[in-house]
């Protein structure tokens, strides 16, 4: 039988969710913030290096983090280690090619408009099109819309199973899109607003400071997280 996820009820729960863990968010807030703030500062510095150092703090964050919550004893077993790091790396790369294909296909519309210049109309709805996607923010903002939507379906709703694993549950990607049937559209649009609407708010609250840029960021992914786990909970609950 379908669950039918109602977001208002989703909230709720998030923000119970938030007040019985307060001391774990925050002190996992303080490790995301020092991080974040260490990353940005010296990421010019030595870009490579930063980023690489700072994509395996967020993957062992994310992973402590559930653990943590979920208090699976020990936290870290080779089994489980191998077994989520393959997970994560299966979705990673279905995500990246996702969207490496949604770009492709956004330079095809400038590349499509050199050949339709004897159609005048497609010639410049084309050309203008991508010119518009490109060349403002309004445009660059809307692109994240098809880029949530592909990330949907090739990250977030597979992230489940990966959050599975850790639990020992059923890890299979095709079972975290049968939990999640029926309520695609609910999901994406929670997503939109988690992803897209809430780090442009939180852009024109804070300054472009380090240590605003590192704060903002922090509040933020914990949000994005807390909602994320609580929506999990909701597909995975027996």
């Amino acid at each position: 039988m379908e669950k039918k996820l109602n977001i208002k009820q989703l909230c709720i729960e998030t923000l119970s969710f938030s007040a019985k863990n307060f001391f774990l968010l925050a002190f996992f807030s303080i490790l995301l913030f020092l991080a974040s703030y260490l990353s940005i500062k010296y990421a010019f510095k030595h870009q490579t290096t930063m980023l690489c150092l700072y994509g395996c703090f967020c993957y062992f964050f994310y992973y402590t983090f559930i653990s943590l919550y979920y208090e699976q004893k020990p936290l870290f077993t080779s089994e489980k280690v191998v077994n989520s790091l393959i997970k994560a790396a299966i979705i990673f790369s279905l995500s990246l090619l996702a969207v490496i294909c949604g770009h492709l296909t956004v330079v095809l519309l400038k590349y499509m408009s050199q050949w339709l210049i004897g159609f005048p109309d497609v010639y410049t709805l084309l050309k203008n099109t991508y010119g518009f996607l490109n060349g403002s923010a309004l445009g660059r903002f809307l692109l994240y819309v098809p880029v949530i939507i592909l990330l949907t379906f090739t990250f977030f709703i597979p992230g489940f199973a990966w959050i599975s694993v850790l639990n020992g549950g059923d890890s299979s990607l095709m079972s975290a899109f049968s939990k999640a049937q029926g309520n695609y559209m609910k999901i994406i649009l929670l997503l939109l607003v988690l992803f897209t609407v809430l780090p442009v708010v939180f852009t024109f609250l804070f300054s472009h400071k380090t240590i605003y840029l590192s704060l903002s960021h922090t509040i933020v992914s914990m949000i994005q997280l807390v909602f994320y786990i609580r929506l999990y909970d909701f597909f995975y609950q027996d």
